[in-house]
């Protein structure tokens, strides 16, 4: 093997080592992930995926069952148009920015329209979670707040460690 090819499989090397260490994250970066990934958990579905996914547990009956799947889907379809409408809204603008004399009115507009959305779309989770809620009985509602504090404690301890804020 000849001193250049050797040169070039040895510094190949070393930088694919050094991307593999750089590209594991820290403890704080892996926490903020954590609390991302979280955030996500919520933002997709909130408590009724939580709640079907022990419905033995929470010893839901099959009416319960129904009326929780039917909310979740009908707000997954909201969600999916409004996202794909805000998404669409930032696309026109991106075009609107790549001219050399920006319409600032209509971006303002397109701003506007997507705070908007933004805004209904969380309203319409709030309520969601607030109708999930009264499908469960009272002795349901407590038990569900009971495996949910389990699932964060058994979460929290499977390397997460305790939060620290």
């Amino acid at each position: 093997m000849s001193k250049s090819r050797f040169a070039a499989l040895a510094s190949s090397l070393i930088l694919a080592t050094g991307l593999m260490i750089s590209s594991s994250p820290t403890p704080a970066l892996a926490h903020g992930m954590h609390h991302r990934m979280m955030k996500r958990m919520i933002m997709h579905g909130g408590p009724i995926p939580f709640y079907l996914m022990n419905q033995d547990r929470l010893g839901l009956s099959p009416d319960q069952v129904k009326s929780l799947l039917d909310l979740k889907t009908s707000f997954e379809k909201k969600a999916i148009m409004e996202r794909a409408s805000i998404h669409v809204l930032k696309i026109d603008i991106m075009s609107l920015m790549r001219e050399r004399k920006i319409d600032t009115a209509k971006a303002d507009r397109d701003l506007d329209r997507i705070a908007e959305k933004k805004k209904s779309l969380m309203k319409a989770f709030v309520d969601v979670v607030a109708q999930a809620h009264t499908i469960l009985t009272p002795k349901q509602f407590a038990e569900s707040k009971k495996l949910w504090r389990q699932m964060i404690l058994v979460h929290h301890e499977m390397g997460h460690g305790p939060i620290r804020h």
